[in-house]
């Protein structure tokens, strides 16, 4: 059953809505009688796709892999894993992940039912470590408030769910939902409150592994600079309706997490310059793996790391010519940025060294 179910195409699925037809005649329905099936078939169809995705994770996710494709690279599916380890293990994932990468040079991840995790090998290629990890960590909070259930539930339609609910034939009800969920992973049915949610929550998860409270907000530098604000103005938006929010309102709710984070004393300004307590510390240059924007947010949220530890120490030049505070690296600063001495001065002055 499970391996014909996602080999139709998303159209097949759009063709079930004319082939199926409620059972009980338009007329001979009474409004009760309509009220009473559909919120039976909903509660019916919400418990088949919560069946679906808690215990059919590895069929799902070799369905989701056929549709894809998968990008075969050992040393970066390994990369890859880890880092879902390390999220998995930070106290707040209550679940199980099962993530891989596609071939698809595009920046872009997704969850799916069964909580499948697909990161295009273009976003592993282009994120460091800590960035990847924030888009991870929205992924799986996606998968933590069941956001592909309820998308599923949007994409079938209620006259569906009803038709299927009448039929009582369980193996096509598992088939038309693994369509469904095929045509989900297509379109991405998720509401701009699900974004920001899952913003805050991967937020929390990648701190909580351990990993830059600035890596949200680098990763959505990274991605502005990539493709746009990704926001559609005036008939744009009827064409192409907004699910995500604006990736600039999306970097300013990351930096402000990374500034609450820290107590309140380390910003960036204006995306570019460092701040501690207000001041400004520095405004980094780029290199040639990250912008500036992105090394002055994950600068930030070392040091934003000291804060929330209360480990205030005297910054100082570590092995490799890095500034460390404490244990805490800060930066390993390039030739373009500010003198190493006058950089540690300044910060020192700043958190009153």
């Amino acid at each position: 059953m499970w391996h014909q179910m996602l080999k139709r195409l998303s159209s097949i699925f759009l063709a079930a809505f004319f082939i199926f037809q409620v059972t009980i005649p338009a007329e001979a329905a009474s409004f009760g009688q309509t009220l009473f099936y559909g919120t039976v078939a909903f509660a019916y169809m919400n418990n088949q796709l919560n069946s679906l995705n808690d215990h059919h994770q590895e069929d799902l996710l070799k369905q989701t892999q056929k549709q894809t494709g998968v990008y075969e690279n050992d040393e970066m599916d390994t990369y890859v894993r880890n880092i879902a380890r390390h999220l998995m293990s930070n106290g707040l994932i209550r679940n199980h992940y099962a993530v891989y990468i596609t071939p698809d040079k595009k920046f872009n991840a997704f969850c799916t039912l069964g909580r499948v995790i697909a990161v295009n090998r273009g976003t592993v290629e282009t994120l460091n470590e800590d960035e990847l990890a924030a888009v991870l960590g929205h992924e799986m909070s996606h998968g933590e408030h069941k956001d592909p259930v309820e998308g599923t539930k949007k994409v079938m339609g209620l006259g569906l769910m009803v038709d299927l609910y009448l039929k009582d034939n369980s193996n096509l009800t598992s088939e038309v939902l693994g369509i469904a969920a095929a045509n989900y992973v297509t379109n991405e049915v998720i509401t701009m409150q699900e974004e920001w949610n899952a913003d805050n929550s991967g937020f929390d998860n990648a701190v909580a592994a351990g990993y830059n409270p600035g890596g949200g907000a680098a990763a959505m530098v990274k991605l502005r600079a990539q493709l746009g604000e990704l926001w559609h103005e005036g008939l744009g938006r009827v064409v192409s309706p907004n699910n995500h929010p604006r990736t600039s309102d999306r970097i300013k709710n990351f930096a402000k997490r990374l500034t609450d984070y820290s107590g309140g004393h380390i910003s960036v300004r204006n995306d570019k310059t460092v701040q501690i307590n207000g001041q400004d510390v520095l405004t980094p240059v780029k290199t040639d793996q990250l912008t500036a924007e992105e090394r002055a947010y994950l600068i930030a949220g070392n040091l934003a790391r000291v804060y929330h530890k209360n480990d205030l120490a005297t910054a100082y030049e570590g092995d490799g010519g890095a500034i460390y505070i404490g244990d805490q690296l800060i930066m390993t600063p390039t030739a373009d940025d500010l003198e190493k001495q006058d950089l540690i001065d300044k910060i020192n002055q700043k958190i009153g060294k």
